[in-house]
């Protein structure tokens, strides 16, 4: 797995693309995001639950989300060094893709992770829990048609590169869409997934996976996750497994690995520190590690 990472010199960036880079395997963000399909149709993985995507689908994802993308045929799509589309723009602002039948395309607005805490500062945490649960809207034309026009009146501030405020500006329309969509499912159950009955496992999933998000450093045990959700490490074993098909373990390794693999190329931590930041007995245990799970020394990972 790898890491999806916005410019560190960017507040937010709204832009079409094919995602490429979500098809070489899982990728953790490091941004939130806001995406639309444009075109084409692709099946994304979120945190180990797949969710489809095809014309006017919208989804929304947080920073830390796992997810991996798998289109539906050939759907290589050209863009820029930057990653936009090469492709001219339609009247309304919307990408207009290459005209083949099997091409992929998005709309995508990526921000910055404090954005999102200053967004959910005024959030109740059922409104942010249910925006993590109910994150994909397909057959619903009034998020659509919500969505289009919040991304056409960015997208006239974004043209303006003399513009200074559109870490705000965006601020502002994600609490309006937060707030304006979990007050959308509420009045319309009929849109909320039909899992009523797994309700449980999947909310005591989110839990498990928002710790790991937290503690990935502390611990890379099953037991400590299980203890700070009062629940017993079988259970939570269940839980794991009836949602991705893994054992906690698995998913644990996973994102710790992931987490290394960004520092190793993103700071100039010595492997002695880094064994000691990510609580590892000492660094010959750190490389066993790393090794076992990647097939490389951090130093070859690093170089």
């Amino acid at each position: 797995m790898e890491l999806s990472e916005l410019s560190s010199q960017q507040e937010a960036s709204l832009s079409c693309s094919g995602l490429e880079e979500w098809q070489e395997g899982p990728q953790v963000l490091t941004y939130g995001a806001i995406l639309i399909c444009r075109k084409g149709k692709a099946r994304l993985n979120v945190n180990y639950k797949d969710w489809e995507l095809y014309e006017g689908a919208v989804i929304t994802l947080f920073p830390n989300d796992v997810v991996e993308l798998k289109v539906d045929g050939d759907c290589k799509s050209p863009q820029t060094e930057n990653g936009d589309c090469k492709s001219p723009e339609t009247e309304n602002g919307d990408c207009k893709s290459p005209q083949t039948a099997n091409s992929f395309q998005v709309e995508i607005l990526k921000y910055n992770p404090s954005l999102l805490r200053e967004a959910s500062l005024q959030l109740e945490q059922t409104v942010y829990s249910s925006l993590r649960e109910d994150r994909c809207r397909q057959d619903t034309p009034v998020v659509t048609n919500i969505i289009n026009g919040m991304f056409g009146l960015l997208k006239v501030y974004f043209d303006q590169s003399e513009c200074t405020c559109i870490s705000q500006l965006v601020l502002c329309q994600l609490k309006a869409f937060f707030i304006g969509f979990h007050e959308y499912l509420q009045r319309n159950p009929q849109y909320r997934p039909d899992e009523v009955k797994s309700y449980r496992v999947r909310e005591l999933f989110n839990r498990f996976m928002m710790l790991l998000e937290r503690d990935y450093k502390i611990s890379r045990d099953v037991n400590y996750y299980a203890e700070q959700m009062n629940i017993s490490s079988k259970y939570l074993t269940n839980i794991v497994n009836q949602v991705t098909g893994h054992t906690p373990k698995t998913i644990i390794d996973q994102y710790v690995i992931l987490q290394l693999k960004m520092h190793l190329k993103r700071t100039t931590q010595s492997i002695k520190e880094m064994a000691w930041e990510f609580h590892f007995a000492d660094v010959s245990f750190f490389c066993r590690y790393f090794k076992k799970h990647t097939g490389l020394t951090p130093q070859q990972i690093r170089s």
